[in-house]
């Protein structure tokens, strides 16, 4: 039995670098900002729209680190073999994001002037209630690869993910904002079943709204989510956001002399993603169409804090940790099986670089 390819763990980390890293850095508060029930907001403060001021023509890149420790057994009938059981990928990428304009032909061909700021002359931001289209370019991509024993396969985890350097995902953000219309996945996936399905995971994490009227210091908010993504079905993603409070989004230290002193909004949000309730079977629909069973458990939590600039509404930068425990088993027609189990731990940094000089032409 060959093992799903949705569920090679290795796939599924480059998977979650290409669409994630992409879809934060396009709209980083669709993340953490999700459908309020629960929200209370302090009176007091007033409410800030954090919706990210997208213009066309503007250039932002980020310093990203992503680091993702698998401590995982797998067995049964595998047609693989048996690789270690603990392996940690480091990722160092630099990502360039354009706001190319509306998502229409002529709005994402133009090459409209860009102001002194790096923005384009006269251009409207998505604040107006139109999709936007975004380009991130990989500009720079490099991994290491640690295991706790030799790896046969540690050279080519390291050249897949150094093939990224120069690769280019477009995208659309919608009004409300769910990204579509995902081009260049095929650059960087070539099984067809993988990425129909990451583009369908892009879509689902991303439909997240904003309250439209804003949210203020001290405002907490819970939500709930299928996560349909996933090989056992019924689980859910829960999540508890905090607006703790606006400081300086860069320390002290790193602020040029004279230089104004950029507040951030400081966004503390808390995720789980626990069944939501005992199923007789937990097979997904995706994976039954396709003969498999799944069984067993997965459960997880973590922890994330975001800058925010109060001026642009962009992300400054971007801390996430979290850990995931994995049991599960897969098995097809025949009765032959696959077993994950382990810990899956995630680590991600990413910071606002300053711009360039050609970002300004």
């Amino acid at each position: 039995m060959r093992a799903p390819s949705l569920l090679a763990p290795r796939l599924r980390h480059l998977v979650y670098l290409c669409l994630l890293v992409a879809a934060i850095l396009a709209h980083p508060t669709h993340f953490l900002l999700r459908a309020q029930s629960g929200s209370k907001a302090p009176p007091s403060n007033p409410r800030i729209d954090l919706h990210p001021k997208l213009v066309a023509g503007e250039v932002l890149r980020y310093q990203v680190q992503l680091q993702t420790v698998t401590d995982t057994k797998r067995s049964g009938a595998v047609s693989d073999p048996q690789g270690p059981s603990r392996l940690t990928v480091t990722w160092d990428a630099t990502v360039r994001l354009d706001v190319l304009g509306q998502a229409s032909p002529s709005a994402a061909n133009s090459q409209a002037p860009r102001r002194s700021d790096g923005r384009a002359a006269g251009a409207e931001s998505n604040a107006s209630g139109v999709p936007v289209r975004i380009r991130t370019t990989y500009e720079h991509s490099t991994a290491s690869v640690k295991s706790d024993s030799p790896d046969p396969q540690a050279e080519d985890i390291e050249q897949s993910y150094n093939r990224l350097e120069g690769q280019v995902i477009e995208f659309t953000v919608g009004t409300d904002g769910h990204i579509s219309d995902v081009h260049g996945l095929e650059a960087v996936l070539d099984d067809d079943q993988v990425r129909q399905a990451a583009e369908q995971w892009m879509a689902q994490v991303s439909g997240l709204a904003i309250p439209p009227q804003g949210v203020a210091i001290g405002q907490t908010w819970n939500s709930a989510q299928p996560a349909t993504s996933m090989p056992l079905a019924g689980m859910m993603w829960h999540s508890n956001s905090s607006y703790v409070r606006n400081e300086p989004c860069r320390p002290a230290e790193t602020i040029v002399a004279g230089s104004p002193r950029e507040l951030c909004a400081v966004i503390l949000t808390r995720q789980s993603v626990v069944p939501q309730k005992q199923l007789r079977d937990s097979t997904p629909e995706d994976y039954r169409r396709n003969g498999l069973h799944t069984s067993g458990r997965w459960n997880g939590s973590g922890q994330g804090l975001s800058y925010v600039s109060l001026q642009t509404r962009s992300a400054v930068s971007v801390t996430q940790d979290s850990s995931q425990q994995i049991d599960f088993t897969v098995t097809n027609s025949s009765g032959r099986s696959i077993r994950y189990a382990g810990t899956v731990e995630t680590h991600t940094r990413v910071a606002l670089l300053p711009p360039e000089p050609a970002d300004f032409h």
